[in-house]
């Protein structure tokens, strides 16, 4: 992986990170952190030889997709218990 690219994954990794700043509903709450974890594995894997990286990269992806998968089921549950509203706002009132 060259340089450009390298620097293109970190620019959207910061940009998922600061839209999900900007977040207020629950659907880019989720979206957010799917594209910058997305950016982050393959920046975990950079160094695809070191085998240390290859662990790592592994770990990080199953661990993330448990956390991902947990997020939506408490989302659904949000969802439901709201009355079927998307906006934190209105989750809220």
């Amino acid at each position: 992986m060259a340089i450009t690219e390298f620097l293109f994954f970190v620019l959207t990794a910061t940009f998922g990170e600061m839209f999900l700043c900007g977040a207020n509903d629950l659907i880019t709450i989720f979206v957010a952190p799917e594209c910058f974890s997305f950016c982050y594995y393959l920046l975990f894997g950079y160094t695809k030889r070191d085998v240390h990286s290859n662990g790592a990269i592994t770990k990080c992806l199953f661990m993330g997709r448990a956390c991902s998968s947990i997020l939506v089921y408490g989302f659904s549950w949000l969802y439901g218990s709201s009355g079927a509203e998307i906006k934190l706002q209105e989750i809220v009132n």
